[in-house]
């Protein structure tokens, strides 16, 4: 198995980082070009492994998409496909199922959509009800509740309906996408807790750029009304402010200075919330909006706190490392949706601390961790890109850090380990 070995700076870090476009705006963005009308131009793209995959599909499906450096043109057909039959395979990649799940309710034929293993063992039964609600024929193909399925796609109708959102933000998501094409245009009643809201919010701010208007009824309803039309635009993706959380907590644990260019300091994305935690461990955030950069400076003596992480699910395993190297107990809350993401991210983090001589507790949605002077180790990233990155974090502080299956971050930050780089930090592959 590929291996590599992080070696930290004989100093503090001192560096700039140009972060990659959001992987999230990415992919609703070309599920929007893709349903518009006429030519749109997306730039600033994510060029992850995930969002590769869901060009790739749009392919197959007839949208004409063709990519040039860092920008997309995308010729939308209005929500009008040709008819397809074949099997589609998303691999691991999240958003693509979910998002591709309602999409394929709207082409003729008879579609299979699958994926990799975990994804088999990932749920997908709310939003699968949801539109049977709307008139979509899916059959499950193995077990019920989960992928692969089966889609007989074509015209879908119906306006009402109700979908649990304790599960994944991206099912909500999945219906919005699609909303504007429908006949009758959508509502959407939700029940249960929501959550991961700023997903939703990022959502909706991209409709708003394709020209469609969405009433957010407090995350409790969302209403689309008929007769709107996506329409072709030019849309530059912002950075990717989860991918930037790594770096800053880089700075925090070493001690150093790192600033993070290509960051909208008023974005949606719920994880810009991960500075704020950051301030009250006992960092120094520093921002310039005009010229779109945040900067973190770290602190030798890092406080712990209690946090929830219930906006920014996909930065808890980086706030459990920065937690490793603070003082006190850490107690992490809002985790329910990480026991179904690429792996059982709880178990996880736990079971690598531990190899770290970290002591941790957790619960159903929660993680406590006892902050201490953790030691180096070989991590296990159980194929998931964040296990991978938010253990590299380590490597700024302390040597000894080993991280299986690097290529792992390819998912959703192709060149992180060139980043890393940059940061000071050495890295030596195949050192298995």
């Amino acid at each position: 198995m590929n291996t590599i070995r992080l070696t930290p700076p004989t100093g503090k870090i001192n560096a700039e980082i140009a972060i990659p476009g959001s992987k999230s705006y990415t992919n609703r963005a070309l599920i929007m070009a893709s349903l518009s009308t006429g030519e749109s131009v997306l730039s600033g793209i994510s060029k992850s492994a995930d969002t590769m995959i869901l060009i790739n599909v749009l392919c197959k499906l007839g949208v004409g998409i063709s990519i040039n450096r860092n920008e997309i043109k995308i010729k939308g057909n209005g929500g009008r496909f040709l008819p397809f039959d074949g099997t589609l395979n998303v691999g691991a990649a999240g958003t693509a199922m979910r998002f591709l799940t309602a999409l394929c309710c709207l082409v003729p034929g008879c579609i299979i959509l699958d994926g990799s293993s975990r994804m088999r063992q990932r749920p997908i039964a709310d939003l699968v009800m949801t539109l049977r609600t709307l008139g979509a024929k899916i059959t499950y193909l193995i077990n019920e509740g989960f992928p692969p399925i089966k889609i007989k796609g074509g015209q879908i109708d119906g306006r009402h309906v109700k979908i649990n959102s304790s599960l994944s933000s991206q099912f909500i998501t999945a219906l919005l996408l699609i909303g504007p094409v429908l006949p009758k245009g959508l509502q959407i009643q939700i029940s249960g807790k929501p959550v991961s809201q700023s997903y939703i919010d990022m959502t909706i701010d991209g409709l708003m750029q394709f020209g469609i208007t969405v009433t957010n009824h407090n995350y409790q309803q969302y209403t689309i009304t008929q007769k709107q039309t996506y329409q072709k635009t030019r849309y530059h993706i912002e950075g990717d402010v989860t991918g930037a959380n790594y770096f800053w907590a880089l700075a925090a644990v070493n001690g150093g200075t790192v600033k993070v260019k290509n960051i909208n300091p008023q974005t949606s994305q719920g994880d810009i919330k991960f500075l704020a935690i950051l301030k009250k461990m006992g960092c120094i955030v520093t921002l310039d909006r005009q010229n779109q950069w945040i900067e973190v400076t770290g602190n030798e003596n890092l406080q712990a706190l209690q946090s929830d992480m219930t906006g920014l699910p996909d930065s808890a395993q980086t706030l459990a490392i920065v937690a490793a190297f603070a003082k006190g107990k850490t107690i992490i809350t809002g985790l329910s949706t990480l026991r179904i993401k690429e792996t059982d991210r709880i178990v996880a983090v736990q079971n690598e601390l531990k190899k770290m001589g970290i002591k941790t507790e957790s619960g159903d949605d929660w993680l406590l961790i006892h902050g201490g002077k953790p030691h180096g180790a070989i991590i296990d990233a159980y194929g998931d890109h964040r296990m991978a990155m938010s253990f590299a974090i380590a490597g700024a502080k302390i040597p000894g850090i080993e991280i299986k299956e690097p290529e792992v971050v390819n998912k959703s930050f192709p060149d992180f380990w060139e980043k890393i780089q940059e940061t000071g930090i050495k890295i030596k592959e195949n050192c298995d």
